[in-house]
């Protein structure tokens, strides 16, 4: 049963997030890392890479598929994006009277790490040893406390340049005390199977246009191939292949729509080799193949709206 103070705090941040919400995308803010969505029946589907981030959701319902893997979560709950990861996502009856709106922290990897030390040195952190990339659950009223105070500064940008890091690492604290913390820790510890996954990642996402060989970036990371091979969809619930397809395929999207490149030039930016291919795959990915589904994502007006949460 949600406590009173929630329920209060919940209207508080559902106001100021529709007023800084006009119209339906995610939008960043005057506070950098802060950004803010609102989704309807126009844009109640999408396919995005999930930043490494928090996400609150204020109001509503959303489904996000990560590889093989679905998740459910709604109104007061608190998302860890504890690595980038691609996924496909929808709301859940979301209208213009009562659209799904949420959210998102981006996560500062050296606050966060410099904050996980300091609690490691004063009473330690319980060790899990992998996590899955996506971690969802409740908070307690403090969580919401704070992600309160950091929204009410959007209307006061000189209090926001002081105050707001210092909010934002306030955040970091009370995440990393909850059950969800362990997910938060995991991925930005120094040492660990989570933390080698994570630099995996880290590494794909900066070379998803060249080709893959799974056994030396298993080397790469220090694991045996089978051992990586395993942790790896654990995390992510894909194998390194699948995730290494998927993150060309949605880049190649992100292309199309922002920055208007036709199929075959975008084919080619993420190290496809043969256009047939990536347009099979685009369509197996999406379900359209990539003219149709550009063509259809601009109608829609969809251009801001690729990225996470």
């Amino acid at each position: 049963m949600q406590s009173e103070r929630l329920e209060k705090m919940n209207e508080e941040l559902r106001a100021i997030t529709l007023e800084h919400t006009p119209e339906l995308g995610t939008f960043p803010t005057i506070i950098p890392g802060l950004s803010l969505s609102r989704r309807e029946q126009g844009n109640c589907e999408g396919a995005s890479i999930y930043s490494t981030s928090l996400a609150f959701i204020v109001d509503g319902q959303k489904r996000s598929v990560i590889g093989d893997k679905e998740y459910v979560y709604g109104k007061n709950h608190c998302l860890v994006v504890g690595v980038d990861v691609p996924a496909t996502f929808c709301t859940i009856g979301a209208t213009h009277e009562h659209p799904f709106l949420s959210l998102a922290v981006e996560i500062d990897r050296s606050v966060l790490s410099d904050l996980i030390m300091q609690l490691e040195e004063i009473h330690g952190l319980p060790e899990k040893p992998v996590n899955e990339a996506l971690c969802v659950g409740q908070v307690d009223d403090d969580v919401w406390e704070a992600v309160l105070r950091l929204m009410r500064l959007l209307d006061k940008p000189v209090e926001a340049k002081v105050l707001a890091p210092m909010i934002i690492r306030e955040i970091y604290f009370r995440v990393l005390q909850s059950p969800l913390g362990t997910s938060l820790r995991e991925f930005n510890a120094k040492q660990g199977a989570s933390a080698q996954i994570a630099k995996a990642i880290a590494w794909l996402r900066e070379n998803y246009a060249s080709p893959l060989s799974v056994s030396e970036l298993a080397d790469n990371v220090h694991m045996g191939v089978s051992t990586f091979h395993r942790h790896f969809k654990e995390v992510t619930c894909m194998t390194p292949l699948q995730f290494h397809k998927s993150l060309r395929l949605h880049e190649a999207k992100r292309l199309m729509l922002t920055q208007k490149m036709d199929a075959t030039t975008a084919c080619y930016a993420v190290g496809y080799e043969s256009p047939s291919q990536f347009n099979r795959e685009y369509k197996r990915q999406f379900g359209l193949p990539p003219y149709r589904d550009i063509k259809q994502q601009r109608g829609l007006g969809r251009e801001s709206f690729m990225s996470m949460q």
